[in-house]
């Protein structure tokens, strides 16, 4: 009974308030979640995650030692309605988005030798009182997703983020990002880590400062870890100047 009526006001739901792609705008037709098929169809992909040597891992390589693979899935322009899609998943409280695009993403990555033996997912934290004013961390929700596709468990409690800093978007220059996150998270359970081939989750990357952070917090703690990097989205212009 309980299933009937839950469908009955979805079904009301969407008849006031229709769902719309938040790339584009337009209403979600019968079948399509999340996103439009078209939009879907016209997704910005890198198809890093099959080349080992792409810029995203050439970059970060230069910023982690021993990085094992990293890729981001999509290309983030700033005049395009995919834009409008990660704004939404990260601050207007769409995290449907984040969770849908990591399924996507983690088909690619599940396909993928170079991802194969990835043993245990750990999203970029927030700190406490961001996470407290936003309600949740974008990057577990990205790992939701992942973890479903990839069948790999993720470890939300591994980092801590112990002091909390400037949105890095503030910061138009990579010292200032550098210097902005540096030393600003602490592994908490290195037990747990301890052997695994461990996949750092984050939204967008651009010069990898917050990334190579955190891989720099699981090192000091786990000299012989093994990371890698995957993000939602890169921006191309970080790339061409690194």
């Amino acid at each position: 009974m309980k299933k009937k009526w839950h469908a009955a006001l979805r079904w009301l739901g969407n008849q006031l308030y229709p769902a719309v792609c938040p790339v584009c705008g337009g209403a979600l037709q019968h079948g399509e979640q999340t996103l439009c098929l078209a939009c879907q169809w016209n997704m910005p992909l890198t198809h890093y995650e099959a080349d080992p040597q792409n810029p995203v891992r050439q970059m970060l390589g230069r910023q982690i030692p021993r990085l094992c693979e990293a890729s981001a899935m999509l290309y983030f322009h700033h005049e395009s309605g995919y834009r409008t899609m990660i704004h939404a998943l990260k601050y207007s409280g769409r995290r449907d988005i984040a969770t849908a695009l990591g399924l996507m993403f983690g088909h690619e990555l599940a396909d993928n030798r170079l991802y194969s033996d990835v043993e245990v997912l750990v999203p970029v934290p927030l700190h406490w009182s961001k996470r407290m004013q936003r309600g949740y961390n974008q990057a577990e929700e990205i790992c939701i997703g992942l973890s479903r596709s990839m069948q790999v468990p993720y470890d939300f409690r591994a980092l801590k983020r112990i002091r909390r800093t400037r949105t890095q978007a503030r910061h138009r220059h990579a010292d200032d990002r550098y210097r902005n996150v540096s030393g600003a998270f602490r592994l908490r359970h290195p037990e747990r880590l301890r052997g695994k081939h461990i996949l750092l989750v984050d939204d967008v990357l651009t010069t990898g400062a917050t990334v190579a952070a955190c891989a720099d917090a699981i090192l000091q703690a786990l000299p012989d870890a093994r990371i890698s990097v995957v993000t939602l989205a890169t921006v191309r212009s970080y790339l061409q100047r690194s």
